[in-house]
């Protein structure tokens, strides 16, 4: 099943098509001239379709792909590279921040090659699902080129430090048993099957409660960003907690579990 042969997608003027299927957010690269390289108005973009579903509790899962099954982006378009860029006005910086602030689930299918900034944007999801022919290569140390201190940090959290300078320093290409053994892939499936794979994996995140998806999601990426929780964080953390414990799905979790039935969630 190829994602691009869905109905009803939104946004035919734009290189980011998105639409919702099964209660699940769909965004699509599609601008094959370019082989889906990463422009400031994709990012503006995908931004724009995580922003809105954030807050529709039915949509609990956002899956990011491309129509293109041999290549999922050549990367960020250095082409549009300012060079008053910094760690807080970076396009990458925002859509990875905005990745991982978000209350939804996010799964990346990269069904095809993807390299540079992209996997930046694939290992700022929750989950990546690698197609058994997938090569991936972030190359700043061939072009010569710097890469941020905040995304240098996303690659860290993810495949630590040595795995970090293996990608960097050599600049080399990698399979999708490398992205298996370093942990950037948790998924390996056939290019033909990955969409199907992903699509269940989403629907069986769904199954369980919006509101606590969110908090648990927001907790590990707050510890995993500083590993000691801020006074702030631990508040906001305290407050979701609080939220939960005051909502219909707290309440329809626990009766569902007395009546050993499958719990109907709302979000609310």
């Amino acid at each position: 099943m190829c994602i691009r042969d869905r109905p009803n997608i939104t946004d035919m003027e734009s290189f980011v098509k998105f639409q919702i299927i099964d209660n699940i957010g769909q965004i699509l690269l599609d601008n094959p001239e370019k082989k889906n390289a990463i422009s400031p108005e994709m990012i503006k973009d995908i931004i724009k379709h995580i922003d809105s579903v954030e807050d529709n509790p039915q949509v609990r899962c956002i899956l990011i792909a491309s129509s293109n099954n041999k290549i999922f982006s050549s990367g960020y378009d250095i082409s549009s590279i300012k060079e008053d860029y910094n760690d807080e006005n970076h396009p990458l910086i925002k859509v990875t921040n905005h990745i991982k602030n978000s209350g939804k689930i996010v799964i990346t299918v990269i069904n095809g090659h993807i390299f540079g900034g992209a996997l930046e944007i694939a290992i700022s999801s929750d989950f990546r699902f690698f197609s058994k022919d997938a090569i991936f290569c972030v190359p700043p140390a061939k072009l010569g080129i710097p890469y941020s201190y905040q995304g240098l940090k996303n690659f860290i959290n993810c495949v630590g430090t040595s795995n970090t300078k293996k990608i960097f320093l050599t600049g080399d290409k990698f399979n999708s048993d490398d992205a298996i053994n370093m942990g950037i892939a948790n998924f390996i499936s056939k290019n033909t099957e990955i969409i199907s794979d992903a699509m269940e994996f989403c629907k069986k995140i769904s199954k369980n409660a919006p509101l606590s998806l969110s908090t648990l999601k927001k907790s590990i990426n707050a510890f995993q960003s500083s590993q000691t929780l801020k006074l702030d964080d631990q508040e906001l953390i305290k407050n979701l907690i609080i939220k939960i414990q005051n909502s219909k799905d707290f309440i329809e979790g626990r009766k569902a579990f007395n009546e050993k039935r499958e719990p109907n969630f709302k979000g609310k």
